[in-house]
Formats: C-alpha cells, sequence, structure tokens
C-alpha cells in the first residue's frame, strides 16, 4: 500500500504527504467527498504512511508495519465502521477502552472511522469529548459521504479535506489498467459519477442488473400496452428502498441520452455507450420536450420516495407519466 496506488486526487495527496513528511498531521482529519470516491484508500495509505517505521520513504510498503496494516493486524491501527446501519455508543466506548491503554510501538496510533457522518447522537458526543482531548500521540481520520449529517462541533475539531469525483478519462484509463475491456470499463468510469469504488462494483458479473432493468422497462413502456405500468409497478414495489432510488437514477440517465440524441449531441456523450444502438432505435418516438418533461416527472418521483411516499402509488405514478409521454404528439 503506497502513495501510488492512489488514482487521482492530487491536490489531497500532495497536502496530506506534505503534513506527514513535516510531521504536521492534524490529531483529526476528515475526509469528505461522495461514497465510493477513494477516501477509504486514501485513509489507509495515510494509516501505513503514519505507521510506517522506514525512515526515508513512507509508506514503504515493506516493513513490518505496512505489511500488518496490508493484513489488517497492526495493534496501533483501530478502524470503526457502522454496525449495520449506525456507528453505535458501544463502538465509541470501546474505542475509549483502547486508547486507555499505551500504544503497542509506544508510539502514535491511527484511528480510522469509516461512515462517520452514520454515528448516533449518543456515538457522536461521546467521540466530541475523545477529539477534545485526546490521549496521547493519535491521528484520527473520519470519512464521511455527507458532512452535512455530521455534529458542527466534531466538524470545527477536524481539518476538513473534500474530495471530488474523478475524470471519466483517467477512471477509465485505470480500470482499463485493471484488465478491464475498453468499452466496459468507459461505461463504468460514465456510470459511477467518477466514483472508483463504484465503477468496479458496476463491472461485477451483476453490476449493471439495475441499469439493465431500468432500460428494459423504459423499451416496454414505448412498446407495449398499459399493462407493462401494473407489471413494473409490481416490480418495484417488491425492491428495497434504497434499490429503486439507484433503479430510478438510471431511468433518469437512460432518459437524458435519448434527450442527448434526439438533440443532435451524438454518442460520444452518452452514459450508456454499449446500448447506443437501442436508444437510437426509440429516440424517434420523442421530442425534446416531452423528454425533459419526463426526466422532471422521474425527479418528483425521487424526492417522493425520499420522503417515504408510498412505493406502488409513486411508481405507478410516474410508470403512466412515461407511457402517456412516450406517445403523445
Amino acid at each position: 500500500m503506497k502513495w501510488t496506488d492512489i488514482i487521482g486526487h492530487k491536490d489531497q495527496v500532495t497536502m496530506l504527504r506534505h503534513m506527514e513528511s513535516s510531521r504536521r498531521m492534524p490529531h483529526a482529519v476528515l475526509f469528505a467527498g461522495p461514497k465510493g470516491i477513494g477516501k477509504n484508500l486514501v485513509a489507509n495509505v495515510v494509516a501505513a504512511s503514519l505507521l510506517c517505521s522506514d525512515q526515508e520513504e513512507r509508506p514503504c510498503g515493506r516493513c513490518h508495519s505496512c505489511q500488518q496494516i496490508s493484513y489488517g493486524s497492526h495493534p496501533d491501527f483501530l478502524h470503526i465502521a457502522p454496525d449495520g446501519t449506525n456507528i453505535k455508543i458501544e463502538q465509541i466506548r470501546m474505542l475509549q477502552q483502547e486508547l486507555s491503554m499505551a500504544s503497542f510501538s509506544g508510539q502514535r496510533r491511527v484511528c480510522i472511522i469509516d461512515g462517520a457522518e452514520l454515528m448516533t447522537t449518543q456515538a457522536a458526543n461521546s467521540l466530541l469529548k475523545v477529539l477534545e482531548d485526546p490521549p496521547g500521540e493519535i491521528v484520527f481520520l473520519l470519512l464521511a459521504a455527507n458532512k452535512q449529517m455530521l455534529l458542527t462541533t466534531i466538524i470545527s475539531r477536524c481539518m476538513v479535506i473534500a474530495f471530488q469525483p474523478l475524470a471519466d478519462e483517467l477512471l477509465a484509463q485505470d480500470l482499463m489498467a485493471k484488465g478491464y475491456l475498453p468499452e466496459t470499463s468507459e461505461v463504468a468510469a460514465r456510470l459511477s459519477s467518477g466514483r472508483m469504488g463504484i465503477a468496479l462494483a458496476l463491472l461485477e458479473p451483476e453490476g449493471l442488473a439495475l441499469r439493465n432493468q431500468a432500460l428494459e422497462m423504459i423499451l416496454k413502456l414505448m412498446d407495449s400496452k398499459l399493462e407493462a405500468v401494473w407489471h413494473s409497478a409490481g416490480v418495484l414495489e417488491k425492491m428495497e428502498r434504497n434499490d429503486i432510488l439507484e433503479f430510478i437514477k438510471y431511468v433518469t440517465y437512460i432518459l437524458r441520452d435519448i434527450l442527448l440524441l434526439v438533440t443532435g449531441q451524438g454518442k460520444q456523450w452518452l452514459f450508456n455507450i454499449d446500448v447506443a444502438e437501442e436508444l437510437c432505435e426509440v429516440a424517434d418516438m420523442w421530442s425534446e420536450r416531452r423528454l425533459v418533461t419526463a426526466i422532471r416527472a422521474v425527479e418528483t418521483a425521487r424526492r417522493a420516495l425520499l420522503a417515504n411516499a408510498n412505493t406502488r402509488l409513486t411508481s405507478e405514478a410516474l410508470l403512466i407519466r412515461i407511457y402517456d409521454l412516450a406517445r403523445e404528439v
């Protein structure tokens, strides 16, 4: 595990490397950015660097400390992640107990808190006390996909480093370097919105299943009778809410791609470039106005579901709207 393993995030890496090499790493750093963007990898490299025993190149990837971190067995490297849907106060209390004892090496320790925004109120308040008066030499690395969910008092005690999505080209190149095919790499890069973790998940055998389901549903709504609405609504009703929201995201992407084709923007800007031919075939059924209306209807449904609206009724309303728009003259 070395700095060169990190793809992109050059400014963030430069800053972190300088703070580590100059021995000026703050006791608490908050990595803020979307899920799957690479925060965890950067945090692990920082931890390896802080605990590495090499005097010249840190992390060296060769010393006993670096090897222990790679295997997740370093006694001075602590890692907390959500237990279920939250980080609970019991986890923070166990952390406090660990920190009350001397470090194994007699030097510094590093603690990564992944999904820090998912701490319960009690857990967050308990951690706050530790951040205010850290026991011994320790560096906390908090990772959060939604910084706004954290207590402002916790944020104020951290140095905040924001992480942005990678450029599609850079991400696709790295995926190809990992051995993935050029077309699938490009599709994953575009659909992941520049997030390596999401792109790798999309490249799994069933990674594009929801996207493919969304495409199939839209094509059926354009080419079938109204029964397709009831069937599709039934399928959506059985999904977990997070899967429905992901499904709806892909519906937006597909309609957006059809809009680009209708307005003559060409295939080079499509997200779903692997199914460009299918999208070209149905583009003639749509007008720019109707596609914009459909995309707005999808966004309205997404907001309703986020507000815990009834899944079946919301899905039916959206599907009927798309069905009608596809046939409107």
